[in-house]
């Protein structure tokens, strides 16, 4: 018989690569009486390139923005906010009227002196959600106001039962999120989410660096994605929880029953009420409820990389004399700051198509 450590292997995907998205959040201790949090979403397209009302998007770095918070140890309470974004998909240029994506980030700094409690979240919406912000952004504060008390419950036990405190500037929590999006044959798209949870202990210097491991929590997802319908085809997921003492121990569990009725639903729109219905009342899936949360805003970004499709698709209707459809590319309406109502690229957007239609 096989030994725990290798039973069974975690969910997978295949295909041609098309889009990762990358966020983590990481917690160091700044003081004796002061936390750091930084926060950071990467938007990395693989393939093609996606025309937008008045530019082309090549694959590369579509998006780069970091949070970076002073907190309270205590109460959470964000002493500090900044915010920083080399790379984003709308610069300001005759064609925005002088408009970019960096324009609405003054409005989290004026979160300031909040706390990350249970009425954040709503707050956090109220402030910046839609065409008041920034949805990237607002997705990376969102998995930070979920991972940040969560880490912290456990670092204040850890440091009551061991009696130690981590050194200024040591770093104990890291939480990575990767989604990433492949290419099938047919109509489906492979979509996989991992989250890793690590949390270490304070440094010694007469301890390996294994027996710094406070605990190891992993989450695998893999869906299969119908592209012309949004809908779940298959999905499978996979949990593990592992300490210092368990590395070679704990096998995956797979936790793919508990969320058989994702399957035929849409991923847009309702994805996240419908995992909230699922997991909000087990405290013990909270993690694996965050992993869910972040498959629908990446799953956007992997949408927008399978341009060759379109244009197959387009040569193939005027190949049997049918007139081709017209692709009308980008934010949704009201999905930020920049695709707000009346904005300067819905203008645009709004203009081509009227062109394309005369």
């Amino acid at each position: 018989m096989a030994p725990p450590s290798v039973r069974g292997l975690p969910a997978s995907i295949d295909g041609l690569p098309l889009h990762t998205r990358s966020l983590t959040v990481q917690l160091r201790a700044a003081g004796p009486e002061q936390w750091r949090a930084r926060g950071d979403v990467i938007d990395l397209r693989k393939n093609g390139f996606v025309p937008t009302s008045y530019d082309i998007q090549p694959a590369g770095v579509i998006h780069s923005m970091s949070i970076e918070l002073e907190l309270d140890p205590t109460t959470l309470r964000m002493d500090a906010i900044r915010v920083d974004q080399p790379f984003v998909a709308v610069e300001a240029s005759e064609a925005t009227r002088g408009e970019c994506c960096r324009d609405p980030a003054p409005r989290l700094v004026e979160l300031t002196g909040e706390c990350l409690d249970d009425d954040f979240t709503a707050k956090l919406s109220a402030k910046f959600g839609g065409p008041l912000g920034c949805s990237h952004l607002l997705t990376l504060f969102q998995l930070m106001a979920s991972a940040i008390p969560h880490a912290a419950r456990i670092e204040r036990a850890r440091a009551e039962r061991d009696g130690t405190h981590h050194a200024e500037g040591d770093r104990f929590f890291r939480r990575a999120v990767f989604v990433d999006g492949m290419r099938r044959e047919g109509d489906l798209i492979d979509v996989g989410v991992a989250l890793s949870d690590s949390m270490t202990r304070p440094y010694a210097p007469d301890r390996h660096s294994l027996t710094r491991v406070e605990r190891f929590h992993e989450v695998k997802i893999a869906a299969t994605v119908d592209r012309k319908r949004f809908g779940f085809d298959s999905l499978k997921i996979s949990e593990r929880l592992r300490d210092a003492d368990s590395l070679e121990e704990v096998a995956w569990t797979d936790e793919s029953a508990a969320f058989e009725s994702l399957l035929g639903t849409p991923v847009l729109p309702g994805l996240a009420k419908r995992i909230f219905g699922l997991t909000s009342d087990d405290p013990g899936r909270k993690v694996l409820q965050d992993a869910l949360l972040m498959f629908a805003p990446g799953f956007i970004q992997i949408s927008a990389a399978q341009m060759d499709l379109f244009f197959e698709e387009q040569a193939m209707a005027r190949s049997e004399g049918k007139e081709p459809e017209v692709a009308r590319l980008g934010g949704n309406p009201g999905a930020c700051y920049m695709w707000r109502e009346n904005g300067p690229i819905s203008k645009a957007s709004f203009a081509m198509d009227e062109s394309a239609g005369n």
